[in-house]
């Protein structure tokens, strides 16, 4: 490939080990590019693909891509907050598109979204529509994030004052927290409260073997599950994912017997303290009140503001159009529906 661009395909493995030496000039890498993402996806069914690009011996681009189904049949791979690049070139950019070609015929992808900060900076590469961008599979367009490092005072004190009563609260009705490897937390648990939350709220939630491939995909060192108790029932469970000092905030449910009480900020708070032991300096709370996937987020979003911290915005995605038609019947749904 021109100027020693090399790009190609490698096994889950072998992206962990470059991924772990990867010295990436951007931001921290998303657990979405996390091998272990990877593996769950594929418990999940989907086809996944990994490859990393480089010149000589030094990596300059990995990621992740995962293949969903659109409506009408229309497949795609999308990169989740991918890929990771140290600089992103016209060059790499053009690179990217002829290595995805035979990938994405293979697959039988009609295009592949890219989802990665920095590319529309190029000359000529332009970002999707909101509407076009909006997809089962697209990340938050707005994320809230809270620096975990510094005095612990200092975040008690940042969070809103009915945070700091909640905690009490919880507190008060004597909540017990126990924190779990992933794979080893009780998933009925843990979907029985998802399921009550889910009917409650009502959205929908994916199946249990989808959540059993979640916790048994996430290393014990990558993430923790954490459940509240109160008067010896479950009254809440979080899922937590981490990668590159990152700890995400994945999944959560709660009981309707203590919404009083609202443990979640229980749990939020013990994990702040949980996650400063164990090294990681930033909690993302995921999306907020976006206006990309028109959703009505104004709740969850005044939860996640209250423990202090800041937003971070990510513009659209990018899309590799390799089948013109079909792309344009995904896109004309899009835009009609």
């Amino acid at each position: 490939m021109k100027n020693g661009l090399n790009i190609r395909e490698c096994s889950r493995i072998e992206y962990g080990q470059l991924l772990a030496k990867f010295e990436h000039t951007r931001e921290a890498i998303s657990f979405l590019q996390a091998p272990f993402y990877g593996a769950w996806q594929e418990r999940d069914g989907k086809t996944v693909i990994y490859f990393v690009a480089s010149e000589g011996k030094k990596t300059v681009a990995a990621g992740l891509a995962v293949r969903y189904d659109a409506p009408g049949g229309i497949r795609f791979l999308y990169c989740p907050y991918g890929p990771i690049v140290q600089t992103w070139t016209l060059e790499l950019f053009e690179a990217l598109r002829l290595f995805f070609a035979p990938i994405a015929k293979r697959t039988g992808a009609a295009f592949v979204r890219f989802d990665s900060r920095g590319m529309t900076d190029l000359p000529g590469i332009a970002p999707v529509a909101n509407q076009l961008a909006v997809t089962a599979s697209l990340q938050p367009r707005a994320e809230w994030l809270l620096d975990l490092l510094g005095d612990q005072e200092a975040l008690w004190m940042g969070m809103h004052k009915h945070a700091r009563y909640n905690i009490r609260l919880a507190e008060r009705a004597n909540a017990r927290l126990a924190f779990y490897a992933p794979a080893e937390a009780p998933i009925d648990i843990f979907f029985n409260l998802m399921r009550t939350t889910a009917a409650r709220d009502g959205f929908s939630i994916q199946s249990k073997k989808y959540y059993e491939a979640v916790l048994q995909s996430i290393p014990a060192d990558s993430g923790l599950v954490a459940i509240c108790t109160i008067d010896d029932k479950p009254a809440a469970a979080s899922v937590f994912a981490a990668y590159d000092g990152i700890v995400h905030y994945v999944f959560s449910g709660s009981s309707n017997d203590f919404r009083k009480i609202a443990p979640p900020y229980f749990i939020i708070w013990n994990t702040i303290l949980e996650s400063r032991k164990r090294g990681w300096v930033t909690l993302s709370f995921g999306g907020i009140t976006d206006n990309v996937k028109s959703t009505h987020l104004h709740g969850v979003t005044s939860f996640k503001k209250r423990f202090g911290g800041y937003q971070i915005d990510r513009p659209n995605p990018v899309d590799l159009i390799y089948k013109p038609f079909r792309y344009t019947l995904f896109a004309t749904y899009k835009y009609t529906r």
